[in-house]
């Protein structure tokens, strides 16, 4: 069995990774998460190097079939979907944390 792992910035995700064992799939979500995450790194003054990267996280795995494509593609769609424009933009107002 392969595992989801998805990786965010506070509590905007940024990426999707399958992996089983040394194969993985991955997937970065469209641009406008990364426009979320540099606009909040800035309006927060977490801008430098080390404020931003600390910020990174990994979520714990999630078991998924082993088709790592697919399921990277799903795991993408799905992230998409759930995140739509306001409630990237209330997370940028709220310093990217969820239930501030």
């Amino acid at each position: 069995m392969a595992d989801l792992i998805v990786v965010y910035w506070r509590d905007i995700p940024a990426q999707v990774i399958i992996k089983k064992g040394r194969q993985n799939a991955k997937r970065e979500l469209p641009l406008r998460f990364t426009e979320a995450i540099d606009m909040c790194a800035m309006r927060t003054g977490a801008g430098g190097t080390d404020d931003y990267l600390a910020e990174w996280r990994k979520a714990e795995p999630v078991p998924v079939s082993d088709d790592l494509e697919v399921e990277a593609e799903k795991a993408l769609q799905e992230l998409d979907a759930k995140y739509d424009r306001e409630r990237l933009v209330a997370l940028v107002k709220a310093g990217g944390k969820e239930n501030v």
